[in-house]
């Protein structure tokens, strides 16, 4: 029976103000409804082919995805990597979904969180997530959350926060609404949550008025998933420090808790426990490293050297890094050279000068300077400029009535003294004196940097120039690319100006004034087509380049975790080749000696410690501070630099050892247990192959036409526009054309719901196969389900039956692939009469329930001790959530949330029994009357 084009079942019928009405099943939704008789027809039309194989792929993917133990693996726009399905699996099994992911870094933590979300969210268990995330990653996180998992998250930074709350703050308290609640996956940075406790010129209802947009909204907003990314940032010093608080708050509120960080221990176990407490305040309330049984199961962490590959190989290539000295030539880069020693004198003097009048900005200026003299020759340049430019304003404006002015601003009222005149006097020519001597010095210094740029070029660029045309040569890629790193935007500039004007290069630049978005061009621009990325520090963060392998450090950062930083952008999961990192440095004593310290002598340490350089370690034991330090005694005190490193250097020592000895008290996957076969279900997997063969079968059911272009097919289904669709989801994600689609796909979804499964009033298709003979028979699809409230159990079987009344398996299961790998499979001769028809159906579903009794009663036992085991955890889990919610220090909130357990746990206690009940169901999809005739 058909109405509006839908295939029914017809309930029941009956007249109301004799008007004949049927209520009516529609069976592709389910949907019950009572519609006018004269609107059902009964019409009848001989079943096609593609119909018949419509439905049958449709069977076999409900098939294949029933048998995945994981399915946001296949939903994907990636495929996970071995190391990363393991992790899956372990989240997906534990008790509770509270876990601290640990991987190594550049192990691809973000990845393992998309799964894990992307799982949650097709069980039903989440809809609503918020991860936290350090301002510069939250750009990134957005666009691998879109890229890879297809889920869209909005960011939520200081500024909207702030922009909304003023706007929310101005409706009516009746009316307020709640910022977090307006969208289901929110990203937002750590400091925009992390709560006040006072701030200079607030008053106490302004700063609750400020926390409350805050944390309580987030509270009120009900998240089912928290992550929290570097979860480190967050275990402060003590329990007092407002991240610490706001993660404490959260984790407490929120059932589902994902914490991210490659060293969580930071080499002390008085933080660590503070993380640890974030996901189970009891079970880690003691004192302490705790041992691995304790952290097994929170903890989930891969180390580099367990990594593998599709294949089964090393997952990480090796590194090489070579230091180079751009010497001076004395005749090509006298000027230059000149020019070095003339700034370090000024800068030497001026860091003293500011040393003696406790100066600090003024120092830093001074320090910068040597570094921007050792970056380039226009880096100095243009810093030097802006300086002079300065110091011609500021000496104007220091005169007697400015002075009285701030004075005055400074709140001075009393009676100036008698002298104040000739004081002031004396004031203004004693600054206007030091103004002038240090002008006529950076004049001086400006026109011999101008020469310099006019008259010789720069010795780094030359080196540059040399080396990556060597490269380019030695590799035999004439389109090899280069990633450049510089500290300044001035050597950025000049840089690209010179690569493209004299090198012929095609060059992008990323800096930190460019937006995310802007970046994110740049860098597809140099994927797709320039030789050079030109980038600094600030702009280089969360982006992944592993499509290049050579890495120029045209300058040095002090720091070496920055360098780390630097190298790896792209040495990283996806670098198919040996990353290369060249550091750059002039031959001069200031930065060479810094470099062998941090470098060189570091890197020894590291490796007889056993430690990995690229760890997150380093950022844990370098202080910035300390490595400003020997750079100072560098340039200012040489002679008592090697004591000054070696202290340094000890004290790391000691610092990396505390680390070793509690980086092994962290459990670590079973090296046994990641294997490559875990990928190849997932990378081989059928499912794209048979969703377009599936679609290509229900359009020519539908009669509407398709056709196939280089990108993959075009069609228009009503309510759709035309669209070019592609079922390769791996390729889509660098092919913007067609819209990907996978099996969670809103088509695929409409589509599966139109397969029906065969029904009494239904005829039986007579079909012969076209190719060899065949026993007749009758073979048929059925899906038993085996429920309860809890847990289901699906599988689809294919039975056949011949004349004889025997059971052929293998048959069954060979016609069923054949329909799906091959065209023109069988042909349709015509369908049996409505009698003969419910006859034979009557009779197959007999055999079909004999048949599949073992099946039923094996997942009956399963479904019995599962749900037992499901109670027990059930228990667990509503004394685990009381204990966390009594630890809110919001009143209304933590007695709100209280109520709202207590009402759950009386449902549960109330409901468990006949929930627990199990069903079954058996159901026709297919049934085909097979003739050799």
């Amino acid at each position: 029976m058909i109405y509006q084009g839908k295939e029914i079942e017809v309930l029941s019928k009956k007249s109301v103000f004799g008007k004949l009405i049927s209520e009516i099943k529609i069976l592709s939704t389910g949907e019950i409804k009572s519609v006018p008789d004269s609107e059902i027809s009964d019409e009848k039309k001989l079943p096609t082919e593609a119909e018949i194989t419509f439905k049958a792929i449709a069977a076999k993917i409900k098939s294949e995805i029933y048998k995945q133990g994981m399915i946001a693996p296949i939903e994907s726009n990636i495929i996970p990597l071995p190391h990363q399905i393991l992790a899956l699996e372990k989240v997906m099994s534990g008790q509770f979904l509270r876990f601290l992911i640990a991987d190594e870094v550049g192990m691809g933590k973000t990845i393992e969180t998309g799964l894990v979300l992307k799982e949650l969210k097709l069980r039903g268990i989440v809809k609503r997530t918020l991860i936290i995330v350090p301002k510069s990653a939250m750009g990134q996180w957005q666009q691998e959350m879109k890229k890879h998992f297809n889920e869209l998250f909005h960011i939520y930074d200081t500024d909207y926060i702030n922009t909304v709350s003023r706007a929310f703050a101005r409706i009516e308290a009746d009316n307020e609404i709640n910022l977090f609640a307006q969208h289901n996956q929110i990203i937002v940075s750590m400091d925009a949550l992390k709560p006040l406790e006072t701030r200079q010129g607030w008053s106490k209802q302004k700063v609750d008025e400020y926390n409350r947009f805050r944390i309580q909204n987030v509270l009120e907003a009900d998240f089912d998933l928290l992550v929290i990314d570097e979860c480190h940032k967050v275990g402060g010093s003590t329990t007092q420090v407002g991240r610490f608080q706001m993660a404490d708050v959260l984790c407490n509120a929120i059932p589902n808790v994902l914490l991210l960080s490659a060293t969580p221990h930071r080499g002390k176990s008085d933080h660590f426990r503070r993380i640890l407490q974030l996901l189970n305040a009891d079970a880690f309330a003691g004192e302490g490293m705790p041992s691995i049984p304790e952290l097994e199961p929170y903890v989930i962490r891969t180390e580099k050297r367990q990594a593998i590959d599709y294949n089964g190989n090393a997952l990480f290539n090796k590194r090489h890094t070579q230091k180079i000295e751009v010497i001076y030539d004395p005749v090509k880069h006298k000027k230059q050279q000149k020019l070095y020693e003339a700034v370090t004198e000024y800068v030497v003097t001026g860091f003293n000068l500011a040393q003696q009048t406790k100066n600090t900005s003024y120092g830093f200026v001074m320090l910068l300077f040597q570094r921007m003299m050792s970056s380039s020759t226009q880096s100095i340049l243009d810093a030097m400029q802006r300086r002079a430019e300065r110091l011609s304003g500021e000496r104007q404006e220091v005169n007697k009535e400015n002075i009285i002015n701030n004075l005055d601003g400074y709140g001075f009222e009393g009676q100036l003294e008698m002298d104040f005149e000739q004081k002031i006097f004396s004031l203004v020519e004693e600054a206007q004196a030091n103004y002038d001597t240090e002008l006529n010095i950076l004049q001086g210094l400006i026109r011999d940097a101008k020469d310099c740029l006019d008259t010789e070029t720069d010795a780094k660029v030359d080196f540059l120039f040399n080396k990556l045309t060597e490269l380019k040569r030695k590799e035999q890629n004439p389109d090899l690319k280069f990633l450049i790193f510089t500290e300044f935007t001035s050597t950025q500039f000049m840089l690209k100006t010179l690569l493209e004007q004299k090198g012929g290069y095609l060059c992008e630049a990323i800096n930190g004034s460019m937006d995310f978005d802007q970046r994110v061009n740049a860098l597809k621009n140099f994927k797709d087509g320039a030789q050079i990325l030109i980038c600094t520090d600030a702009a280089g963060e969360s982006l992944n380049m592993q499509f290049a392998h050579v890495v120029v450090n045209f300058d040095m950062p002090w720091n070496p975790m920055v360098l780390e930083q630097r190298i790896g952008r792209v040495d990283r999961i996806g670098q198919k080749h040996e990353v290369l990192a060249l550091n750059m440095m002039l031959d001069n004593s200031v930065d060479k000696r810094v470099y062998e310290v941090i470098e060189t002598k570091l890197s020894q340490i590291m490796n007889e410690l056993g430690i990995d350089k690229t760890s997150d370690v380093l950022d844990s034991t370098l202080e910035r501070e300390q490595i400003s330090r020997l750079y100072l005694t560098s340039l200012l005190n040489p002679s008592k630099f090697d004591q000054e490193s070696k202290n340094w250097l000890d004290e790391i020592k000691n610092k990396l050892k505390e680390y070793k000895s509690t980086e092994g008290a962290l459990p670590t996957l079973a090296s046994k247990d990641i294997k490559a076969e875990k990928v190849e279900a997932i990378k081989h997997s059928p499912l794209p192959n048979w969703l377009e063969f599936l679609t290509k079968n229900y359009l020519k059911t539908k009669g509407i036409a398709y056709q196939n272009v280089l990108d993959g097919i075009k069609f228009k289904l009503p309510g759709y526009k035309e669209n070019i669709y592609t079922f390769n989801i791996k390729e889509s994600v660098n092919n913007p054309i067609p819209e990907p689609i996978s099996f969670q796909h809103e088509i695929i979804q409409n589509i599966l719901k139109d397969a029906i499964p065969f029904t009494e009033s239904q005829q039986i298709p007579i079909i012969k196969i076209r190719q060899g003979s065949s026993s007749p028979g009758q073979w048929s699809l059925w899906h038993l389900e085996v429920k309860n409230q809890f847990e289901t159990i699906q599988i689809i079987q294919p039975i056949f039956i011949s004349l004889d009344g025997e059971r052929f398996s293998a048959f069954a299961q060979n016609v069923w692939d054949k329909m799906i790998q091959e065209n023109d499979y069988l042909e349709c001769l015509g369908v049996m009469s409505a009698d003969e028809s419910k006859t034979l159906l009557n009779q197959v579903s007999l055999k079909a329930e004999e048949l599949l009794q073992p099946k039923f009663e094996e997942f009956e036992q399963a479904i019995i001790h599962n749900t037992a085991t499901i109670n027990l955890n059930k228990e667990k889990s509503f004394t685990f959530q009381e204990q966390q919610i009594n630890r809110i220090g919001i009143e209304n909130i933590r007695q709100a949330r209280l109520n709202r357990l207590l009402k759950e746990k009386e449902l549960w206690d109330s409901t468990f029994e006949s929930a627990k009940q199990v069903v079954p169901s058996l159901t026709c999809l297919l049934v085909l009357n097979v003739t050799n005739e």
